[in-house]
């Protein structure tokens, strides 16, 4: 049977509330605490993983090397018709084993980019596809690079090639044509590859950071609809950059 301690005053009572309230108080302070700090520590992996990431990506680009090849071919441009002009052959001062190894200084760089992503592939749901997606014009790059590096050694003198420019082939009509189309072909590519390094640097920016700064970096939009776009936020377009890793795997 119920009996009541005539002890226990209402100001105990109050006290008891009080007392258990301020327990309450401080286990939510403790756990609140401890989330903001799981919370704190998140935010700063998140920030230290994205900027390991850009590290490796920065200053790696396949363009300068395609645009080094455009002036290469304007020089030869120019050496002719001052051979027309003058009846000596000068030709550029441009080695081709130099130029070899620009491009394998940076397809080495690329490959290695596309190993870290392969390293944090979990940051972003789609990177593995993108990955794929990268690795594919890499692929893509070094064909379109076999038919500059089979020509330049007989366009340039070279202290391992041709040394004696009466020896050098002198490029004609032709052989300017087709040389036009392979560095375009090769710019082409190059372009692609820095576009999907920057699509893929835009993607893992957002997936990190987008909630930490309340905000996103856009999308590439190219003003030609045929050009492939590495990103999760269309669907039609991940569409289009699955099919284009099927068709190419």
């Amino acid at each position: 049977m119920f009996c009541f301690d005539p002890t226990i005053d209402w100001s105990t009572i109050v006290q008891l509330v009080g007392f258990l309230v301020a327990i309450v108080t401080v286990f939510y302070q403790m756990h609140a605490q401890r989330n903001l700090q799981r919370e704190k520590h998140r935010q700063e992996l998140q920030v230290s993983t994205y900027e390991k990431i850009v590290e490796r990506m920065s200053f790696v680009s396949p363009v300068g090397v395609a645009m080094t090849f455009h002036i290469v071919y304007g020089a030869l441009e120019n050496a002719v018709i001052k051979k027309n002009e003058t009846g000596t052959y000068v030709p550029p001062p441009f080695d081709p084993g130099a130029l070899d190894n620009d491009f394998k200084k940076i397809s080495m760089g690329l490959w290695k980019i596309a190993s870290t992503i392969q390293t944090f592939e979990i940051v972003a749901s789609n990177l593995p596809l993108f990955r794929e997606a990268l690795i594919i014009k890499l692929r893509h790059l070094g064909d379109a690079y076999l038919p500059l590096v089979q020509v330049l050694p007989y366009l340039l003198i070279s202290e391992k090639g041709i040394t004696d420019p009466e020896k050098l082939l002198i490029p004609n009509e032709q052989d300017f044509l087709t040389l036009q189309a392979n560095i375009n072909e090769f710019h082409e590519v190059a372009y692609d590859v820095a576009s999907f390094l920057h699509d893929i640097q835009v993607e893992i920016q957002n997936s990190l950071l987008g909630a930490l700064f309340h905000r996103k970096v856009p999308v590439r939009t190219p003003n030609d609809k045929s050009y492939i776009v590495l990103t999760s936020e269309d669907h039609e377009m991940l569409e289009r950059v699955r099919k284009f890793v099927k068709q190419n795997s």
